[in-house]
């Protein structure tokens, strides 16, 4: 006769695995943003054109905010900010809203950089 396991606390935050997913994890949810909003003040404070090194060191960062969400997806052992399990259905969520939030913040940034805030 085999007993029931003791039922998951869902209201505990759970563990992370490994030093993998820890820089997984650290690179999607601190490290990446607070890389993204450096680059994007970058872009607008040069406004050097549309296509520049920050531009692309842009894009090079929205790649590695997904790669790292993608990678703690793929461990069996994601988690959502507050420390819960999450699902494939707010992977995707989180996946069309980097891109679409990505794409518009990167482009203002450029609009404000390259055209509005030009300097005289």
């Amino acid at each position: 006769m085999t007993t029931n396991p003791e039922p998951r606390n869902e209201s505990t935050p759970h563990e992370t695995g490994s030093i993998a997913m820890l820089g997984a994890r650290l690179t999607w949810v601190i490290v990446g943003p607070l890389a993204l909003l450096m680059v994007t003040l970058g872009i607008v404070s040069r406004g050097d054109g549309w296509l520049t090194i920050l531009d692309v060191l842009f894009g090079v960062l929205v790649g590695a905010m997904f790669l790292g969400r993608w990678m703690e997806q793929r461990s069996g052992t994601a988690l959502t900010i507050a420390g819960q399990p999450a699902t494939v259905a707010q992977f995707k969520r989180y996946t069309a809203l980097l891109l679409v939030c990505g794409s518009a913040v990167w482009a203002t940034a450029n609009l404000l950089g390259n055209h509005v805030l030009t300097r005289a």
